[in-house]
């Protein structure tokens, strides 16, 4: 539910008087929803609601809510840079163990973040490895001498030298 508290103070810091449907729309979340999150943010303090007339509400960000969303917002960034080291140091922990034994390393490409995150923890540890696809004949891959490392869930080959990074 922060999350989402999170997301309407975001939009009501950088728009200019949206309404409910409109901060509905940007966020994906239903104008109910959006109705109770506005009327929580006004309880704590964070928004306060102006009537302009009988028809258009304004809605006000506080200095509470600029705060909060401000903390919200770094402790954001803080998880998520966690969970980039823990992936880059899963990276490399798997790979220098895989390159040590000699085996070739594959990746399944998905083309996303993920992805880049991974070619960049190699490359910096000077690792070689070779991008496979959905389109590459995988089961001719040597089986002995190499692994796979993907973290998609479209990636249907399961057998023992497939590596998921996330586990």
């Amino acid at each position: 539910m922060d999350e989402k508290i999170t997301d309407v103070l975001t939009i009501l810091d950088r728009e200019d008087s949206p309404s409910q449907r409109e901060i509905a729309s940007q966020t994906g979340f239903s104008v109910g929803l959006v109705n109770t999150l506005i009327k929580k943010c006004a309880k704590k303090g964070l928004v306060k609601i102006e009537r302009l007339n009988s028809r258009n509400i304004k809605y006000i960000l506080t200095p509470e809510g600029i705060r909060e969303k401000t903390q919200k917002t770094i402790d954001y960034i803080k998880r998520s840079y966690q969970a980039i080291q823990k992936l880059q140091n899963r990276v490399t922990e798997i790979a220098l163990k895989h390159s040590s034994e000699g085996k070739d390393i594959y990746i399944y490409n998905e083309e996303d973040e993920i992805f880049d995150l991974v070619i960049n923890t190699l490359e910096k540890l000077d690792i070689r490895y070779k991008v496979i696809n959905k389109d590459s004949k995988i089961e001719k891959i040597n089986k002995i001498n190499c692994v796979i490392y993907y973290w998609s869930s479209n990636f249907k080959i399961k057998r023992k030298n497939t590596y998921n990074i996330f586990n």
